[in-house]
This record gives structure tokens, C-alpha cells and sequence, in this order.
């Protein structure tokens, strides 16, 4: 992953470096230039440190992909295609313009000051490493670098998630049952099969008896020979990669990863149906534990969920604005991350109708266009502590928009999140309860996988689309800074993700002659596309073949029959079967 500077690079580094002050001096210290990069709380942190403390910071490189090139790429309609060019505009900025700054951080960490590890990523052209002050200084006021973030681990402080213990098992998770999950997977036939879910988190008890057969597994890595078999950067990452601890097990310490990694794709093996889309493949990446989560692990998960072909991102965390979260690099991650095809979906936050007017909800659930997650209970009633919008980055540059009033509307969407049963982690079976967006997240990620079983190469664009247009509405009509769209319903999300154009429906027919009823349909449609024929209520799931033909029949037919195509509701007829 880091590549290795040429010699002769290195050597012109050190060349320059010996031209410095010496690091400590206060020139370090009153370079405006660098001064005005410092982020956040970066300033006072740098102020209160001693010459020898190594400070976890990230390295906002200036030149970043252009937006418009970005766009462009997303207009690419294979998918694959899209997420190979968004990822090559990335990768190939980064090792252009990262080749300097990483040899002044090479050269340094021979002196100590440099902690071990360098962190070049992508997602957006930084780096990430522990420095002293005076070379953090040093680093701000080069031409190359835009801002200097403070890489700290912090508290996630999403909600209140807390764990009640120990229930009995049996049935169904009542969120999954207000969803209209069972709908989808027993009228459907959809499980979420062929979904990759990435769920970023403290990690998974992956031997948990309801996930142990729904964990992904890295197809390109042998299991424990020592070796990155598939190149990626990651030696033995079989299920994930555990990036708080830089190693491949990604295993749950504190039962909040594998509580929502239930919700997904908990199968109900001892007892109580969970997750979502049992179908479904999840992708185990551990960004944190109870000491924090440090945003440069969550980024380069992110980093790791794209490259690894995740469909969707599960972020059940948050922080709060006035904990100085960088919110310019959450977006420019997160807007890379959704433009290389894999979704976002964000739980809103735990601050309720805190921070008015606009700072409830907590970064990255503030960035424009990732799924916003708010949280109901099961009888359809917002949770108190459910972070209400609206949102605004006006005073963020570079983006500076959305102002307020009336700011951006968030969450986008609501789900059951309150005294949610799912899996336990410690110890790792059965069952336990916790409330928080957190809950709600999980809940519109398995409703997404569902959706892309039903559509593969559905875009996180369309993703979002969908569960708006789907939602049930709650609390005032039309979308609101408590409620957003509403509460997400996975049966009817699923029925638009696999929606038809019906514009192609060139011929549709019903007759009835001596009790015998036939619907006749003639498309454009390829071969397979399902269609639900609606019958006086009944319906009839049938599919079309190669020539885009389908046919019903049913004998013994009497009376009025008021028939339709449920996809397209203005193919309609009634006939009189006597």
C-alpha cells in the first residue's frame, strides 16, 4: 500500500529537510501559512505538546479529483465500469501528488520524528501519521498540502445503545416484521442473496451460530499461509480486517458490531429471526472499540470496502459537531466512496432535538447524500433521542453550501430502533437489546441488500431514491427533520429496486371464455423479468420468457374479475366470466 520513494527522491528530501529550522524553533510555530491549514481543535493540540510528543494527524492533500471528473464517472452505466474509473482517478492522483510529502515522512521517521506507521490512502489523497509539532508544522505550510486534521481517536457519541441483557428467543425481531421483511422473503423469494454488506464497527462475533454462515469470505486469500495472495495491502484477510489493531481478526469486544451485524443478516438459528436479508454476505471490518474510533481506520475501511466490491456500508456512529470532527474530509470520503458504486447508510445520531438549529445530527450522518438513518420504535413513534435535522455546511469550506435556514432536510429515512433484539457477542450466542440509531441503521442496510438481489446493479443513487419514494410517511405529511421520508418499507423498496420499465409492455390482454381466464402479455422485457398478475386481489408472480412473452390461466372462473400488473398499475381490465 505505501509505495517506496526512489532513491534519488530521498535524497533531495534530505537535502531540503537539513535547510529547515531545527524542529522546535519557533519559525515552526508562527508560519501563518501553516497556521491557517490547522483544522478543527489541530492548533491548540499542537500548542499544548511537547517538542517529543508524536500527535496522530491526517494530511489533506491540496489537489483532490475534481468533482466534475467524478461526475462523469458516475454517469458510467456498467457498474463495474463506474467503480474501476472513479477508483483509477483516485488511486492515480494519489500516487502522483503523495510522493513528497511521504518521503519527508520516511526520511523523518529515521529520527523519531515519525511514529511507525504511515498511512497513505486514496479515498481522498491524504496521509495519515504521528508527528511532532514542529514537523506538523512544517508539513502545513508546504505548497501541496490543503489542511492538517487531528487524527484522535474519539468517543462515538451515537446514541444510547444500551445493552438490557439476555431475552428469550423466538419468532421474528418485530423491526423486521414492521418492515414487511417476511413479505419479501416469502412472496418474493428474496433473501438478499448476491448483496456484499461491509458493516464498519467494533467488529463481529463471526462464529455467532445466526452469522457464521453469512460471513463473506475473501475469495482471493488462501486462509493463513502468511501471504497477500490477492494483493490488496492485507495479509490473510479473510472475513475483513480488524483496522484498529492492524491485523485480520476483526472479532467484537464489545457486542455493539455484532448487535448490528445480526440486524443485517441474523438468521434466527437459536431461536429469533434478526437480520434482514439472511441472503446476504457481510464484510467484517473492525474500526474501533470501546477506547474510540480514529477516523483515518474508518477511512481506510472505506478504502477496503471499495476495493473489495462492497455493495453497501453499514456506519452505526457519529460524532457530535462540537467534538470538531474534520466534516470536509468526511465528505470528500464519503462522496468518493458512494461515486465508486458502494452505499452509505449512516445512523443520524443520539442528540435529539439538541444543538438547534441545525448540529444534532452527528458527522458522517451530516453528509449531504449519504442515507441518514433516524430511529422510530415498533408501534411507528420517532425516539426521543433520535438526532432532527436539518443540516447545514455553509460555514464548512470548501463546500460552503446548503445554508441555513432552511439547511439540508435530514435524516432521510426512519427505522425501528428501539429495544431491538439482535445478536450477542459476549458471550458470543443468543440474544440481547439495545436502543439507538445505531439499531435503525442496520435495519435500512438489510432492506438495501434486499434491494440488490432484486437489482444488482442498482447505484447508491437509485438506493436512495427508492427508500424515500417507498417510505411510509409519519408525523406530518411529507418529509420532515424528524421523520425524513419516513419509515423505510422493505417489501415495496424491493418491488421499485426490481421495477420494470413498462413502457415496454407493448400488449396486455385479458379474456374469459367458459369460465377459463386468461391474461395475455407481450413486452419488450428480456427473459425472466418477474411480474405480479393481480386478480380481484389475488396475486399470481409470473415471468417473462426469451421473446418477452408471459401467460396466465386459471380455470373455473365466475363473476367480475378486476385484473392488473402490479409493477405497471396502468395495464388494468375487467372481464365477466359469466
Amino acid at each position: 500500500m505505501v509505495r517506496t520513494a526512489q532513491p534519488l527522491l530521498a535524497v533531495c528530501v534530505a537535502v531540503a529537510l537539513a535547510a529547515l529550522p531545527v524542529r522546535g524553533e519557533s519559525a515552526w510555530r508562527t508560519d501563518a501559512a501553516a497556521i491557517a491549514k490547522l483544522q478543527g481543535d489541530m492548533a491548540y493540540v499542537l500548542d499544548a505538546a511537547s517538542e517529543s510528543d508524536l500527535i496522530p494527524v491526517t494530511i489533506v492533500m491540496r489537489d483532490q479529483v475534481p468533482r466534475h471528473a467524478i461526475e462523469q464517472a458516475v454517469r458510467t452505466r456498467d457498474p463495474k465500469d463506474r467503480r474501476a474509473t472513479v477508483v483509477r482517478l483516485l488511486r492515480s492522483l494519489a500516487d502522483r501528488s503523495q510522493a513528497d510529502v511521504l518521503a519527508v515522512l520516511r526520511a523523518e521517521q529515521r529520527t523519531g520524528a515519525v511514529g511507525r506507521r504511515i498511512q497513505a490512502m486514496w479515498i481522498a489523497n491524504m496521509v495519515a501519521a504521528e508527528v511532532t509539532p514542529g514537523l506538523a508544522y512544517h508539513i502545513a505550510a508546504r505548497g501541496d498540502v490543503a489542511r492538517l486534521v487531528h487524527n484522535s481517536k474519539l468517543e462515538i457519541l451515537d446514541d444510547p445503545a444500551v445493552e438490557q441483557g439476555s431475552i428469550p428467543n423466538g419468532g421474528i425481531e418485530c423491526g423486521v416484521e414492521l418492515m414487511q421483511t417476511p413479505r419479501v422473503w416469502n412472496e418474493l423469494g428474496i433473501t438478499g442473496k448476491g448483496a456484499l454488506v461491509a458493516v464498519a464497527d467494533t467488529g463481529t462475533c463471526h462464529t455467532h451460530p445466526d452469522l457464521i454462515d453469512h460471513i463473506w469470505h475473501n475469495p482471493g486469500e488462501i486462509p493463513d499461509n502468511g501471504i497477500d495472495d490477492d494483493n490488496n495491502g492485507y495479509i490473510d484477510d479473510i472475513i475483513g480486517w480488524n483496522f484498529e489493531e492492524k491485523n485480520n481478526d476483526p472479532r467484537d469486544t464489545t457486542g455493539h458490531g455484532t448487535h448490528t451485524a445480526g440486524t443485517v443478516v441474523g438468521d434466527g438459528t437459536e431461536g429469533t429471526v434478526t437480520g434482514m436479508a439472511p441472503g446476504a454476505a457481510l464484510m467484517v471490518l473492525r474500526v474501533g472499540s470501546q477506547a474510540g474510533f480514529r477516523p483515518s481506520d474508518v477511512w481506510e475501511a472505506m478504502q477496503y470496502a471499495v476495493t473489495m466490491n462492497a455493495h453497501v456500508i453499514n456506519m452505526s456512529f457519529g460524532w457530535m459537531h462540537s467534538m470538531n470532527p474534520p466534516r470536509a474530509t468526511w465528505r470528500e470520503v464519503s462522496e468518493n466512496t458512494m461515486a465508486a458504486g458502494s452505499g452509505l447508510v449512516v445512523g443520524a445520531g443520539g442528540g435529539g432535538n439538541c444543538c438547534r438549529p441545525y448540529d444534532a445530527v452527528t458527522t458522517p450522518g451530516d453528509v449531504p447524500d449519504v442515507i441518514t438513518v433516524g430511529a422510530s420504535d415498533c408501534n411507528d413513534i420517532i425516539a426521543s433521542f433520535s438526532s432532527r435535522g436539518p443540516v447545514t455546511w455553509q460555514d464548512v469550506p470548501p463546500y460552503n453550501d446548503w445554508p441555513w435556514p432552511p439547511g439540508k432536510l435530514k435524516p432521510t429515512v426512519c427505522a425501528p430502533g428501539v429495544n431491538t433484539i439482535s445478536c450477542r457477542a459476549i458471550p458470543c450466542n443468543g440474544y440481547t437489546i439495545m436502543s439507538g440509531t445505531s439499531m435503525a441503521t442496520p435495519h435500512v442496510t438489510g432492506a438495501v441488500a434486499l434491494m440488490i438481489e432484486a437489482d444488482p446493479n442498482i447505484s447508491p443513487e437509485r438506493m436512495k431514491d427508492i427508500l424515500k419514494r417507498t417510505s411510509v410517511d409519519l408525523g406530518d405529511p411529507g418529509p420532515d427533520n424528524a421523520h425524513g421520508a419516513g419509515r423505510v418499507d422493505a417489501y415495496e423498496a424491493v418491488l421499485a429496486a426490481g421495477g420494470i420499465n413498462c413502457d415496454l409492455i407493448k400488449k396486455f390482454k385479458v379474456k374469459c371464455k367458459g369460465g377459463k381466464l386468461k391474461v395475455v402479455i407481450k413486452s419488450g422485457l428480456e427473459k425472466g423479468v418477474r411480474l405480479t398478475v393481480v386478480d380481484n386481489g389475488e396475486q399470481t408472480v409470473i415471468r417473462t420468457n426469451r421473446k418477452g412473452k408471459a401467460n396466465l390461466k386459471k380455470k373455473n372462473q365466475t363473476g367480475i374479475h378486476d385484473v392488473s400488473i402490479k409493477e405497471c398499475p396502468e395495464c388494468s381490465a375487467q372481464v365477466d366470466c359469466g
